[in-house]
């Protein structure tokens, strides 16, 4: 009775939640360090992991039980157990009962066999007429760390022998050695930074007392299985490893495979496999097109794009059967959904009732102090010799369209915008638009060399080329005496020539300044201004003496030429009205020959407003500088004992108000301009989270101005690293895969609650910093204000929750309906996963003996935010996986990182140390 109470207790769920994140957290390490086998080798596929899953299937239904939740009282709560029971039934499901594997098929031929995506290893022996007389098989997943882990015993000829798995080499060679012995052809690794050989060698020893004998297997990644054998007297021994080919009752036949690429690019928008079922059996033929996010269902069996062969002439499906797993996974997905609606909306929720009795507390108002404040200003003054176009001219050039180097057609005004950006750093250079600045350097390189607008920022690079400030010349860095010498030629060769890892600031700053140099050049040779579709078949278009190599006949030519020409003197005179008609012809001809739709004026007015206003830039300094305000006023009003519903409170809210409407506004162009929701990449999400947070802050100012202000200076903080340099903030194409309703769904709901997520933490630190400052006379009212704090804390952390884990499972959906399954741990949606326990131990340690603490709740508040940040910016940049950015060697962890981490153990300590001291309250 005692263990049956133990299995059911909070404290068991505690445990096991521990657990689960730090086992599927050292898988993703794992993974990262020896290979996706590796992690599901040691983690994922262990008995051990199945039966921590088990024992919170087990924990869950106890708690049922024990607190009575199938009461109609407690019937959203039950929903929310009831539904990851289901959900670790219907995984169990997939497990043991799914089947999983891919079908390769050439245009005009049918196909009925598929491969496993599961290896097995097995072995055969075979007398000398051939015929087996004893085989066996099995699954099996190989890895460099668990090679020693497969061990078989053998009986040939009345003797016994054990097969072993001795190595693993990766990335190896076959190489002959010195020597007579007919096994003297062995298998050597290489550095796969000097060669990728594209095959692992596998060496097994059939050893029998001291005789040994080795077996080598070669495993190429072109050929799904692999095999090799020795002799053993008359009797042949033949490991083999590999997928294992299946039957399927009926045949694909692949008519056409259609790979679909953005204009102008090698970019693919799309791929298509027009396909027939055939089923003779039922005399049933069904032509259907298969794409991304569109599938062939048939008798279970669910069929997705997922490659394709380099000669564009055949395709890779992969296959999945496991229609009941997945209905019991989905009935899990649908009752969470239902139960945080029923949650949200119920009078009978902690959630709607929560309060500061649900904690107990040392010390029983006050907020927020949080820090950062940006500013950039500078002009100066062009030299008057230089062209400067006129800026009503170069806006008028600025709608004209241009295709960039990804195939995306835009304005002209978003070309240079994102060019100055990249050389200068700045929107705006000397008081020039970045139209003035790309056409002046176009027309006028001779003069335009000399100024000084390569940004340089390591000191050092600036001594070294003899410059004063943070801006070099073209002709600084670049001889043009007709040698071209280039003065860091020799710094550019080092710094590529070394890993990413081993790269220092010095490395980085020179690659930046080699980039920006190369910007300079290709605007000078016109290489950016692909303003005309060339006559070639395709829908590249080029610039004015690649149309004219491309040009059908002599009208076109005299026209390219012409147009180039008016071009030029509309600009060099300050001609508006000629530019305007140069502009309109250049349209007319795209419009005319380009093969594709056009972006319309209205999309092209609105890039060109969406770039000068620049919103989001203006918005972090904004959101800082207001919130920091608001925070210190709110602050002192505690400490002196005032209310928040002052006007000065009042009028900093309107302004945030003002500040988030702008937001949505840029939000809102961004999505028109780029005719999708503005999720797809690092830039968009984080300014799309900014947005959230703030938002999460006017839904609980009701409660407390407090939070409006934390939230302010959190979205400036985010908003500040999205315009950090490692962020593109460019609006590009969508890779095939996005091309989804899923990912407004997906994206939006699991990015919004990083906002909530970012809000308890920031409510967590005030907390802190309020202990910290407590002393007996103004006890009372920070504690009062802690407990009021607490209470918006659990609120927000549980509407964090909840999104999180709808978008975590909407992920799943769409991975579902994209490739075939709706859980592959992936680093990122295991990460994910990770966060998700990690909240949900969080929201339920007041349940916990030894943790219904006031203080322990706002502390894990706090640090449970770094698992958000690991979901976002340690696994895009520093594991392997799908949805990472990285590649080669991770790069080196900011040394903020931790600076941050030891300030923020150090103020907890002393917070804690000041929490001790306060006074006990009278009861709960």
């Amino acid at each position: 009775m005692k263990y049956i109470k133990f299995l059911f207790s909070p404290g068991l769920m505690g445990i096991l939640f521990v657990l689960f994140a730090f086992a599927m957290a050292a898988a993703t390490f794992f993974e990262n360090d020896f290979g996706s086998p590796a992690a599901y080798s040691m983690v994922y596929n262990t008995r051990w992991f199945e039966l921590i899953l088990l024992l919170l299937a087990a924990n869950l239904i106890g708690r049922l039980i024990i607190l009575k939740l199938y009461k109609k009282d407690k019937l959203p709560v039950f929903l929310f157990h009831l539904s990851f029971v289901l959900m670790i039934t219907g995984a169990g499901i997939t497990r043991y009962f799914g089947w999983e594997g891919s079908i390769h098929i050439r245009e005009g031929q049918e196909q009925n066999s598929c491969f496993s995506s599961e290896k097995f290893i097995g072995y055969s022996i075979k007398d000398a007429g051939g015929n087996n007389i004893e085989s066996r098989s099995g699954k099996y997943t190989l890895t460099a760390v668990s090679a020693e882990n497969y061990k078989r015993t053998l009986k040939i000829n009345n003797k016994d022998y054990e097969l072993v798995l001795a190595k693993i080499i990766p990335n190896a060679i076959e190489k002959f050695t010195d020597s007579t012995d007919p096994d003297a052809l062995k298998a050597v690794g290489v550095n796969p930074k000097d060669q990728n050989t594209g095959q692992n060698a596998f060496i097994f020893h059939l050893i029998s007392g001291q005789e040994s004998t080795t077996i080598y297997l070669w495993d190429k990644e072109s050929e799904k299985t692999c095999s090799g054998s020795c002799q053993i007297g008359d009797k042949t021994v033949e490991i083999s490893y590999g997928s294992k080919l299946t039957t399927l009752p009926f045949s694909i036949k692949l008519n056409d495979f259609i790979l679909e690429r953005y204009p102008g690019s090698n970019s693919p928008s799309g791929y298509k496999s027009d396909v027939v079922l055939i089923d003779k059996a039922n005399n049933i033929e069904k032509p259907f097109m298969i794409f991304m996010n569109n599938i062939l269902k048939y008798k279970g069996y669910r069929f997705y794009q997922s490659s394709f062969d380099q000669d564009e002439k055949g395709t890779v499906l992969s296959v999945n059967h496991d229609l009941p797993g997945m209905l019991v996974t989905y009935s899990g997905y649908a009752l969470l959904f239902l139960f945080i609606i029923l949650a949200l909306l119920s009078k009978n929720t902690v959630f709607r009732n929560v309060n500061a009795g649900y904690w107990q507390s040392n010390i029983r108002k006050s907020v927020p102090v949080v820090i950062l404040i940006l500013f950039l200003s500078g002009l100066t003054t062009l030299n008057a010799q230089k062209l400067i176009p006129d800026k009503a001219v170069s806006e008028e050039f600025g709608k004209v369209l241009v295709q960039d180097q990804k195939g995306r057609t835009k304005p002209l005004f978003t070309l240079s915008n994102d060019i100055l950006r990249k050389v200068t750093r700045e929107n705006e250079f000397e008081g020039l638009t970045s139209m003035q600045v790309f056409l002046g350097l176009y027309l006028d390189f001779n003069n335009w060399k000399d100024v000084p607008m390569i940004r340089i920022s390591n000191k050092d690079l600036q001594a070294r080329l003899g410059i004063i400030g943070k801006f070099a010349s073209f002709s600084d860095l670049v001889k043009l005496d007709g040698s071209g010498t280039y003065k860091i030629s020799a710094e550019v060769n080092s710094a590529y020539s070394k890993a990413p890892g081993d790269r220092d600031k010095m490395d980085k700053e020179v690659m930046k300044i080699d980039e920006r140099v190369n910007i300079i050049y290709m605007i000078y040779t016109g290489n950016f201004l692909k303003l005309f579709p060339l006559k070639d078949g395709t829908h590249t278009w080029g610039s004015s003496q690649e149309a004219l190599q491309k040009a059908v006949n002599k009208e076109d030519s005299l026209y390219l030429k012409g147009i180039v020409t008016a071009f030029a003197d509309a600009v060099e005179t300050n001609n508006i009205a000629a530019a305007r008609r140069v502009a309109i012809s250049v349209n007319d001809y795209q419009k005319r020959f380009a093969k594709y739709d056009l972006p319309s004026k209205s999309k092209i007015n609105a890039e060109v407003l969406y770039y000068k206003l620049s919103i989001f830039e203006r918005l972090f300094p904004f959101y800082a500088t207001v919130g920091l305000i608001m925070l210190i006023g709110l602050i002192t009003m505690v400490i002196r004992g005032r209310k928040e519903t002052s006007l000065f409170v009042k009028v900093l809210s309107w302004l945030l108000f003002t500040g988030f409407l702008f937001h949505t506004i840029g939000l809102g162009l961004r999505w028109y301009v780029a005719g999708r929701s503005p999720m797809s990449n690092g830039y968009e999400s984080m300014i799309f989270i900014s947005w959230v947070t703030i938002l999460a802050g006017f839904i609980f100012s009701r409660k407390s101005a407090f939070a409006l202000s934390a939230t302010a200076v959190l979205a400036s903080m985010t908003l500040m690293v999205a315009h950090l340099s490692f962020m593109d903030p460019e609006i590009t194409n969508l890779v095939p895969v996005l091309k989804s309703y899923w990912l407004t769904l997906h994206v939006s709901v699991i990015t919004g609650s990083y906002g909530f997520l970012g809000l308890g933490a920031i409510l967590g630190l005030i907390t802190m910093i309020l202990l910290l400052l407590s002393n007996d006379k103004n006890r009372e009212r920070i504690s009062n204000t802690i407990d009021e704090l607490t209470v918006i804390n659990y609120k927000t952390l549980t509407l964090g929750l909840y999104l999180i884990t709808i978008g975590t499972f909407l992920g799943a959906v769409w991975a579902n309906e994209s490739w075939g399954r709706y859980w592959g741990w992936d680093p990122k949606e295991t990460w994910s996963l990770i966060t998700i326990i990690i909240y949900s131990l969080v929201i339920h340690s007041r349940n916990i003996p030894g943790m219904k603490d006031i203080f322990i709740f706002n502390l894990m508040s706090l640090f449970a935010f770094s698992s958000v940040l690991m979901t976002y910016f340690g696994v895009n940049y520093y594991l392997s996986g799908m949805h990472s950015y990285a590649s080669g060697d991770p790069i080196p962890v900011p040394s903020f990182v931790y600076v941050s981490v030891i300030v923020l153990a150090a103020l907890s300590f002393l917070a804690y140390s000041k929490y001790k001291t306060g006074k006990k309250p009278g009861g709960i």
